[in-house]
């Protein structure tokens, strides 16, 4: 059973088999990683990854539940299960974090809350003076009560990036000129005025949820705002299907709806594109928008990038783009 179990950055899951025949017995991701986390805690298990489990489901739910009555009973009962075992003694403890011998936080937590605490420290303060060699980073806890707690380090390279990158999504990007019905090969160089479609790819061994791209613009394109408005209302319109028409009709192919998956949401910035979705299914999905060339000259564009919004260590993002335009 253990064998079964993919861990990944923060999380765990069972990944169920991609045979759309499954469905008719109501298999799914949650279902089958509620019974193996039921499971593991009634037997005792010693070295499972309760918290990575626990949090994948978490993770796993829409407006506060999962996707059905059978994820629902299952989830809820591995649930109970690991609260009684782990989390029965109402938190009451303060929590610090050192580097070294050098605290840089402490906080108290007092009884249940799903609230957290965030310290942000600067990457010039862990590079300063005699800290600046390797240190324990070390979480402890005084008092009763599970503490959880993660540390993420953010930074950027001050480099081009000649290749892209894969850390659980795979996205490519490319520019092409505009056509109405049909496709031109991509290209790097366009003239003022020249309508440019852009394609972002991305390709997925698993799926993902919540996942957010943001793909920064060229500062010689700007997005075609009429475009944009269009888009947007065929996407609430989508949603409006998925979540409306599929509850008054009952007849409605169910396992064709549980399988789909898209962005749902999309923000137009003056300098970039940004993209959201719920829920990605394995495989490949591409997102396609306008922009038109405006300003002559030479521009080096940022990689896009995607990510798991609530596990970021799960990204990729695309090589740096050259874009030319000519006058």
């Amino acid at each position: 059973m253990s064998n079964a179990i993919l861990v990944e950055a923060a999380t765990a899951h069972v990944e169920e088999l991609s045979d759309p025949y499954l469905l008719w017995f109501w298999s799914s991701n949650v279902r089958s990683t509620a019974i193996v986390l039921n499971s593991l805690v009634k037997a005792g298990q010693a070295d499972a990854p309760y918290t990575s489990l626990v949090r994948w489901m978490m993770q796993a739910r829409e407006k506060g539940r999962w996707g059905n009555t059978q994820e629902n009973a299952t989830a809820l009962e591995a649930l109970v299960a690991y609260y009684r075992r782990f989390e029965s003694t109402t938190p009451d403890f303060t929590a610090t974090v050192t580097r070294g011998d050098a605290a840089l936080a402490r906080e108290r937590f007092q009884g249940r809350s799903t609230s957290s605490r965030t310290t942000d420290i600067p990457m010039a303060k862990l590079l300063a003076g005699k800290t600046a060699a390797e240190q324990p980073l070390t979480f402890s806890r005084d008092g009763s009560g599970r503490l959880f707690y993660s540390a993420r380090l953010r930074y950027a390279e001050d480099r081009l990036y000649q290749e892209g990158l894969d850390q659980g999504i795979r996205i490519t990007r490319s520019y092409a000129p505009y056509v109405e019905n049909g496709s031109k090969p991509p290209s790097q160089t366009y003239k003022a005025g020249d309508l440019v479609r852009v394609t972002l790819a991305l390709q997925l061994t698993k799926e993902r949820r919540y996942v957010a791209v943001t793909d920064p613009l060229p500062a010689g394109f700007e997005a075609v705002e009429s475009w944009f408005a269009s888009s947007s209302a065929a996407l609430a319109n989508a949603d409006r299907e998925d979540h409306g028409d599929r509850q008054e009709d009952v007849q409605d192919d169910w396992s064709e709806w549980w399988q789909s998956s898209r962005f749902d949401h999309v923000e137009r910035h003056d300098d970039r594109i940004q993209l959201f979705a719920t829920r990605l299914s394995e495989g490949h999905h591409e997102f396609s928008y306008v922009v038109r060339a405006t300003t002559s000259g030479t521009f080096r564009t940022a990689p896009a990038h995607a990510e798991e919004m609530y596990e970021p260590e799960v990204f990729g993002r695309t090589a740096t783009a050259i874009v030319d335009v000519q006058r």
